[in-house]
């Protein structure tokens, strides 16, 4: 007797890992940065992120300068910094619009996307520096 096995289920898994995929699936490439003229201009737009525990918001790359990372969620906004050497921090802080509250969470630094090679949108902001 011969026997016949059908695998549609196994050949969408991947897609179906990924669809459920938690905080540590996090993919930078949604993720959006606003870019400064000057880095005092971007720690004082950013100083709400510093009063709330956020240790480097901003980081010069080129000749501009780079406020954190932020996801907008349907209620939730993350937002990850960086790290002394200009890396991405390990920790970021969540806002919570609906209950007016911040947290933190793990920032999947080492998977899922925030690598050093993956990019990241960005807007201009206003063009005076501090």
């Amino acid at each position: 007797m011969r026997k016949t096995f059908h695998l549609p289920l196994l050949a969408t898994l991947p897609a179906l890992l990924a669809a459920c995929g938690g905080d540590d699936d996090l993919d930078l490439d949604r993720y959006k940065r606003t870019s400064y003229s000057s880095y005092q201009r971007c720690l004082a737009e950013n100083r709400v992120y510093i009063e709330r525990g956020m240790q480097n918001p901003c980081q010069k790359s080129g000749r501009s300068y780079y406020g954190p990372y932020m996801y907008f969620g349907s209620s939730t906004t993350r937002y990850v910094g960086y790290t002394p050497s200009g890396g991405l921090a390990s920790t970021g802080l969540t806002y919570d619009s609906k209950k007016g509250t911040y947290g933190s969470f793990k920032a999947p630094v080492s998977r899922g996307g925030f690598t050093s090679t993956s990019r990241a949108s960005s807007s201009s902001s206003g063009g005076y520096g501090g």
